[in-house]
Order: C-alpha cells, then structure tokens, then sequence
C-alpha cells in the first residue's frame, strides 16, 4: 500500500460580528508554514486544528460526497435518470464502474491527508506541557479530544464505504488505521479489529473534552442555537465557541454510540446513546428539536439546526453544490412521498419542495443565510434510534417503541406506531432513517449496518457486497 500524504497546514483567521454568515473561521491555505513558527504558541494549535476542520469539509468528503453526493445516492434518495454518471454509478451500487471510481479514490485521499494532520497535531501536542496553552490543561485536553475524534470519525467513514460491514464476519483486512507521523505503510485491518480502534479513540475523545465542554465553557454549548451556531466575537474566546460546528462532547459520544452499533457492541451504544439523550428535551435540555413553524414558511429552516450536534462549515458551500449540479436538479426518489403518507402529520415533509420533488436542504436560503454553510453530521435523533434499537435487541420491546415514536412524535406525527414484529420494527425504524436523513449520507450505512434491503414503494433493493467499495487500486 502506498501513502504519499503531503502535511498541507492552514492559516485561519475568524470573521467576527454575529450578523455575519463567514462565522466562526475562513481557512486561507498558505505554501508552507515550519513547524517551528505554526506550533511555538497555543494559538498555532487552534490554527492547525482549524485547518483540519476546514479540510474535512471539502466537496470530496463531507462537502459532498459524505453527506448529499455519493452516500445519499447509494442510499438511493434520488431520482436516478436526474442524476449525472458518478451518481448514477453510486445510485446502482456499481462502486468499480470508471464513473465513480476516481471520486471514491478521492475520498480515500482527502480523508487519509486530514487523518495526517491529525497525527501531526497530535504528536506536537504530546511534547507540550499544560502551561504552553493559554487555558492550560482544559485548552490542551480540548484541542487533544478534537483531534483525536476527527481522525476516529475520518477512519470510521472509509470503513463503511470501503469495507464491508461487521454483520457480514468477513475476515479479509481492507482499510488501515493510521496513527503515526510521519504516516508509513500501516497494515490493512478487518473490519473488526479497525473498529477496535475507532472506539478507541472516540472514548478517549469524549474524556478529554469533557472539562472544557461540561464545566469551563458550558454556556457555548448548553445556551442553545444562538452559541453553539454564532458564538461569540472576543478574539481569544471565539475558538472556543461554535460548539454545534465542532466536536463537542455530546457529539463525539453520538458517534461513540455510532461506531459502537456498527461494531455490534450493543452494551456501549446504549451508555453513548443514552448519554446524549439526557442532553435532549427529556434531560438537560442542552439540545431540542427544530419547532414545526421553523419549517413550513418563507424563513424555513432547511436543516433544522436545534437538534444538529455537529456540522462542518464551508462558506463556499453553496456555489460548490451549483457549480457541481449545473442543469441537474437532484430529484429526490420518486417514492418518497411514501414515505411521508398524506394522512399522517410529518413536518420533515415541509423541507421538501414538492413542486420540484427536491430538498430544500441544500438550496440556497436567503431568509437563513448562516445555514447555507453547514453540512450535518450527527444529529440528536440518532440517540433515540440507537437507544430504541438497544431496547428492542434485549427484548423490551414496549420501551423501545415509546423511544421511537419519541422522534416520530417530535416531528409531528400523532398516530403511535405499535408492530413490535421484528419486520415490522426493523422497517419503521430504516423508514426513520431515510425521513430524518434524507440526502444527508446516513441512510444507506443503517442498511449496511444491519443486512437489511431497502424498499423503496414496489422496488427491493438487496444491500450486499456490491455496496462496498473496491479499495483504490494504488492502496492495495
């Protein structure tokens, strides 16, 4: 396997002033900045992990092809004939076709370059002593955790692109865990020994950012959208905000409960998935659902960002999607109004332009310009639905019906749903799936995760070994 990943670091300065939509950083790349000058200070470290973030939301991976590109086409969220060649190719499930085989090799690439990045911060910070760092040991820990669950979170969205799910008990090493800089050859691992890892370095994440997010600086995440989405303007303190753009405590441990699921490790994603429950409406009340009245007018919010945990952040994120679409529309699946029934209540339907049958998700708001720029990523309702999955494996079937119908009922259904077959449970929950996260690149992996079809109306859809991705062909 060959690794050549050039350490590329990013200045970054913050656009300040709360009414501005180029909050929280603007990344402008420089050629070369030594070691020396970018980490002689804590503020260096906040740079290059900033630059990270900024990576990382790139069109190859979460700017795109992780959230609505590649991911949500397998997932089959779109109409396929209204699609260009590399989705289509994803729509099929036909990952080795030479229209979408140059897009996966790039989402390898820029993950693995971001993954060195995460290394190299890591390993300078080691050499510092709590004291370098202007808030000390909380500032250390927190840029430390940060790092630590990108490049868990980066490896983990390789793994289920690329390797196939746990489920499946197949034994062959496909994707590598690198944790060292300079990055060398690292031995491609099973599925079940990489995810080993991942879970790893999500728990100690969560530890690390524990002080900052729980007790130092609680307000910027638990204040509500207005702080975790704008911050503040005070030069030293704002990297320390816009918690809801960046790993915070209760997201890592979102994602612990995700990687811990599709791990088979029920016992843990039930802690995670609970602990990010108490911080919902039910507990804490640090996070909330999106209101219906957000969504059904001419300020809608088309990403109901009350209940995101975490997002990426791209001020050209707009323009990337219309110069990538050009004519193209991206109609969603001609059966999704299947999946919302006319009788029922759901006010997820209201984020779909029914004219066009497309997703306001990612079209350009006027009325809510800072929500162009972010990109979700986990989202409280993932919680419940592991929670409720948790609840259903160990028998207690009544609990997690309440837990399920929890989501159902916060985005305006009335009716309760009440099958408690297996069928009938695994198929309203994958149904959630698809409505909470359409064109958001999570549907397909709960699928994956669980060897389960999709059903899409009167069309099946066998999710198999075609849903894994050849590893590009100079990785092997």
């Amino acid at each position: 396997m060959r690794k050549n990943i050039r350490l590329i670091i990013f200045t970054a300065f913050v656009m300040t002033g709360l009414s501005s939509c180029t909050k929280w950083l603007d990344i402008q790349p420089t050629d070369r900045v030594s070691d020396e000058t970018l980490f002689s200070d804590s503020k260096g470290f906040r740079t290059a992990l900033n630059g990270i973030y900024q990576q990382v939301a790139v069109p190859q991976l979460y700017g795109r092809q992780l959230t609505w590109g590649i991911n949500s086409a397998m997932a089959n969220d779109y109409y396929p004939f209204n699609l260009n060649d590399e989705l289509k190719s994803a729509s099929n499930a036909d990952l080795a076709n030479n229209n979408i085989k140059g897009s996966l090799a790039d989402i390898w690439r820029k993950a693995y370059t971001a993954i060195a990045n995460c290394n190299k911060l890591l390993i300078e910070i080691e050499g510092k002593d709590d004291s370098f760092f202007q808030f000390g040991r909380s500032e250390k820990n927190l840029i430390k955790g940060e790092a630590l669950a990108l490049r868990a979170l980066l490896h983990f969205d390789v793994v289920r692109i690329f390797s196939p799910a746990t489920i499946r008990n197949n034994e062959q090493p496909f994707v590598p865990y690198q944790e060292y800089y300079p990055a060398h050859i690292a031995e491609a691992l099973t599925t079940k020994e990489i995810m080993v890892k991942i879970i790893r370095d999500f728990e100690l994440a969560q530890a690390l950012v524990e002080e900052n997010d729980l007790t130092k600086n609680s307000f910027y995440l638990s204040g509500g959208l207005a702080y975790t989405l704008n911050g503040i303007s005070t030069q030293d303190l704002v990297f320390f905000t816009f918690r809801m753009n960046r790993l915070n405590y209760v997201a890592i441990n979102a994602l612990l409960a995700r990687a811990a699921m599709y791990s088979g490790d029920y016992v843990k994603a039930k802690k995670a998935a609970f602990l990010v429950y108490n911080f919902g409406p039910d507990g804490k009340r640090w996070f909330s659902f999106t209101p219906e009245y957000l969504t059904n007018s001419v300020t809608r919010s088309q990403k109901l960002p009350e209940d995101l945990l975490l997002a990426f952040y791209d001020p050209k994120l707009v323009t990337n999607i219309k110069d990538y679409r050009g004519t193209l529309t991206f109609q969603l699946n001609t059966n999704y109004q299947t999946f919302f029934p006319p009788a029922e209540r759901d006010y997820r339907r209201n984020i779909i332009n029914t004219t066009d049958n497309v997703s306001y998700k990612w079209l350009e708001s006027v009325s809510q310009a800072p929500q162009n720029l972010i990109m979700p990523v986990v989202r409280l309702s993932e919680a419940y639905y592991i929670y409720s999955e948790c609840l259903y494996r160990e028998g207690n079937t009544t609990d997690a019906l309440i837990f399920l119908n929890k989501i159902r009922s916060a985005r305006g259904k009335s009716s309760a749903f009440l099958d408690i077959t297996e069928n009938g449970y695994y198929g309203e929950l994958l149904m959630e799936y698809r409505r909470e996260y359409m064109s958001e690149g999570q549907t397909i992996f709960a699928h994956k995760r669980l060897n389960r079809r999709m059903v899409l109306g009167n069309q099946t859809i066998e999710v198999n070994d075609r849903f894994t991705a050849p590893v590009p062909e100079d990785e092997r």
